[in-house]
């Protein structure tokens, strides 16, 4: 059974289920170079499953998610079907794709953003969380932004809707007005680790209110949107400079993880579950995620990659696979989460190379590595472009710049020279799963950088650059097997400190997708040394 999933609200997105796993998941920004791009996704379906290598007349059932804004719709032309009314619901649809006629099953939002958590999880049973800023803008009986719901096995036993919880909303009207960007939500959690708690208790009257219903007793972020465009407490125009806007900062995280930690507590208390799964854009908080860790109500707690609107595709086409058909879960190879996107052979590579009157030196993985590790000891920064994209915003090794984390200096040179963005923005360390402990506050994995933990002295001692102007850092653990993991041991046998630093390789744009987009990047910035799918490059002198 070969289900495709399609999403084409922002961040839009399409993937392939076949016989309950996902083995691939690509997201339009990637091949548009448009952050957050929307709407059709129908045109780039083609080379993805010849990548996967499934035809088109291959595809069983198409599942899919209502586009998130009108006039973001994703290509599919609907002949039949009721749109769905509650969050709850889904529905069955006759749509048009690639030329032919699909059974189609239609997700609401907040239901793929659950789905998407439950089924990549460990877990038998589970509670979910989804928070962000809103789904489903028209069809407003669906509209949410933040929901629970309970898992049993691979069935949805319920999902409530928190009325007039809207999270989300408060970091897009607070990142518009001092970023000019609502989707500055990254800078927003960096630049409260600056402020002070002088607003907190001025913004908790403006934008806390108490949860009514099922999950009464608790405290929520009620929804700003009415205020989008006149935020309280900054009327007037400022930037990231300001200490106001710093103020702004920490009292917007300050109350995300009050507001956070209260509906957890009663989720913990009505749901029963030992275990619990978080999706949509707020489950990129690293300071909430980690505080619900530590809070000991649940034995354990998962966070998936894309747990942005870039995983919604999939939520919708795992929902149809597991509780729509029934189809066994856990499926007995699920694969890794980390890399189910494009991959590009020799010949691509060669000839953005060959254009861009590049010489590399064909080098096989180990030698590379080891002359990369030593680059890197020497304080050079390099660029790392292998195999299948990431799955989801952050890049986690296959298209990653990366260098050591033993001077400020470093990281400050990252920020200015090759990522131009503000000087505080942190830069992710990548330890070894079971080294973690040894340089920060965390004792479980968390190899998809969403938790923020504190540094112990030995950081502070010998990766300064890896920490955040608060004490803290957004650790990625890696796998000794895995190519970051022999990079981080072989710069810890040079170097003493077994740690790297690890940003997205881009330049401005989203994340580097195609070997051509990777050569573009490394002549535009003075990166020393790229990696590229077997081929090692070193800046022209």
């Amino acid at each position: 059974m070969i289900i495709l999933g399609i999403s084409g609200g922002h961040d839009a997105n399409w993937c392939v289920v076949k016989d309950g796993v996902l083995i691939g998941a690509f997201e339009k920004e990637r091949f548009t170079r448009r952050r957050h791009d929307s709407g059709e996704v129908i045109s780039f379906l083609d080379r993805t499953l010849k990548h996967l290598g499934i035809e088109p007349h291959e595809i069983d059932l198409i599942a899919t998610s209502e586009a998130v804004h009108r006039e973001t719709e994703s290509g599919l032309r609907r002949l039949s079907g009721m749109t769905y009314k509650r969050p709850d619901e889904w529905q069955t649809h006759v749509v048009e794709c690639l030329g032919r006629v699909f059974p189609c099953i239609s997700v609401p939002h907040h239901l793929a953003h659950a789905a998407y958590a439950r089924y990549t999880s460990p877990f038998a049973n589970t509670a979910v969380i989804t928070w962000d800023g809103g789904g489903d803008f028209y069809t407003e009986d669906a509209y949410s932004s933040t929901t629970v719901s309970s898992w049993r096995g691979a069935k949805l036993e319920w999902l409530e809707r928190v009325d007039n919880s809207d999270f989300g909303s408060l970091w897009f009207m607070y990142s518009r007005a001092i970023f000019g960007d609502g989707n500055a939500a990254g800078k927003l959690m960096g630049l409260a680790a600056l402020g002070s708690d002088k607003l907190v208790e001025a913004m908790a009257d403006r934008t806390l209110a108490p949860v009514r219903g099922s999950f009464e007793g608790a405290w929520t972020i009620k929804n700003c949107w009415p205020d989008y465009y006149w935020p309280p407490l900054l009327r007037e125009k400022v930037d990231w400079h300001d200490a106001r806007a710093q103020d702004v900062a920490f009292a917007v995280q300050h109350l995300t993880n009050q507001a956070g930690m209260s509906i957890v507590e009663q989720v913990s208390r009505k749901t029963g579950h030992q275990n619990l799964a978080l999706c949509g854009g707020v489950a990129l908080n690293g300071y909430l995620n980690t505080a619900i860790r530590r809070s000991g109500l649940f034995a354990d707690v998962f966070v998936p990659p894309a747990v942005n609107d870039g995983g919604v595709s999939a939520g919708c086409a795992l929902f149809a696979a597991h509780h729509v058909l029934g189809q066994p879960w856990p499926v007995e190879h699920q694969a890794s989460l980390e890399f189910t996107g494009m991959s590009y052979g020799p010949e691509e590579i060669e000839s953005a190379l060959r254009e861009a009157g590049l010489a590399g030196k064909k080098m096989e993985a180990e030698e590379a590595e080891s002359v990369v590790a030593s680059a890197l000891s020497q304080r050079q920064i390099v660029a790392w472009y292998e195999g299948s994209s990431e799955h989801g915003p952050r890049a986690l090794g296959h298209r990653s710049i990366i260098s050591l984390p033993d001077t400020v200096y470093m990281r400050d040179r990252l920020n200015r020279e090759i990522k131009f963005r503000e000087p505080y923005r942190p830069v992710a360390p990548v330890v070894l799963e079971d080294e973690a402990a040894s340089f920060f506050e965390i004792d479980w994995p968390s190899p998809y950088m969403m938790y923020i933990v504190k540094a112990n002295a030995r950081s502070e001692a010998n990766a300064p650059a890896a920490i955040h102007s608060d004490g803290t850092a957004r650790v990625q653990t890696v796998k000794p097997d895995s190519s970051l993991g022999r990079l981080t041991q072989r710069v810890g046998e040079l170097t003493g400190t077994p740690m790297l630093l690890n940003t997205s390789f881009n330049v401005r744009t989203p994340i580097v997708e195609t070997p051509r987009d990777a050569v573009e990047a490394f002549q535009q910035v003075p990166i020393d040394l790229l990696y590229l799918g077997g081929w090692l490059v070193e800046r022209p002198r």
